[in-house]
């Protein structure tokens, strides 16, 4: 009806008006193309992080802010023996649970997890262990790193851990080794060095000039590997935990 009362000019306004409608759908068609390009986008990057994640053998846990485990990839399934499903959406608390070397629990505020979230510092520990979901303790090496806005606060963390029970079970065994062979050369040591000693007391045995600075030579160093054995018994009490300190108050 419109063009039939402006007459002529009906074919200009239907021709500006098919241009509008044309430069509409073009701009409208190339937004749905960068729209789909950015989607499809996204959608490889995910994928790629997803491949990425599943194939590394470490647990990788991301924690948001709310302490909720937002994702859990599948070497964190594999050591800890929970679904990915299960974690996912529960607080991190009621899946990762730790104890110490002597396989005590370790209090919530004490684990590194709680330790970057209090204080916004990465955190690194090799000496905790995690209890699976079927109750098994597990040693690992385990660091956290947090995650920052623009203001430093923090948003939520990463963790990565790996299970190195059986590094820490060959460790066990060699200081254990080293623990029994020197304790037992040091019995046939000190047989020597009671045995030498007594050839040096002169109420003892009679030797002359000679053969006693032979004696002083063989008896300073049955000492000296006595020492050694010594030596090497304290550095595997120091490797499991075995040693003791005994601090005293000295005059300087």
């Amino acid at each position: 009806q419109d063009y039939i009362f402006i007459g002529g000019g009906a074919v200009v306004v239907i021709a500006l008006g098919a241009v509008g409608w044309w430069l509409a759908v073009k701009r409208k068609g190339a937004g749905d193309m960068t729209t789909s390009k950015l989607s499809s986008s996204l959608r490889d990057e995910k994928a790629k992080s997803d491949i990425i994640l599943g194939a590394i053998q470490d647990g990788v846990v991301l924690i948001d802010d709310q302490q909720i485990i937002r994702h859990f990839n599948q070497g964190a399934c594999t050591i800890t023996g929970w679904g990915r499903e299960e974690a996912e959406g529960l607080d991190w608390h009621s899946v990762l649970k730790f104890t110490n070397s002597k396989g005590e629990v370790t209090p919530a505020e004490q684990t590194p997890i709680a330790k970057t979230f209090s204080s916004g510092q990465p955190m690194r520990d090799n000496t905790i262990s995690i209890t699976t979901k079927s109750g098994t303790a597990l040693a690992t090496n385990f660091s956290v790193s947090p995650l920052t806005d623009a203001q430093k606060n923090t948003t939520g963390l990463v963790a990565v851990f790996r299970d190195v029970s059986q590094e820490r079970a060959e460790e066990n065994q060699r200081a254990e080794f080293i623990s029994t062979a020197s304790h037992e050369m040091r019995t046939p040591v000190a047989a020597i060095e009671g045995y030498l000693s007594l050839a040096l007391n002169e109420k003892v045995a009679t030797v002359d000039n000679r053969a006693r600075d032979y004696l002083e030579k063989a008896h300073s160093s049955t000492k000296h590997l006595g020492q050694l054995f010594q030596d090497l018994l304290t550095s595997a009490k120091a490797e499991d935990g075995r040693l003791t300190n005994h601090p005293k108050v000295v005059e300087m």
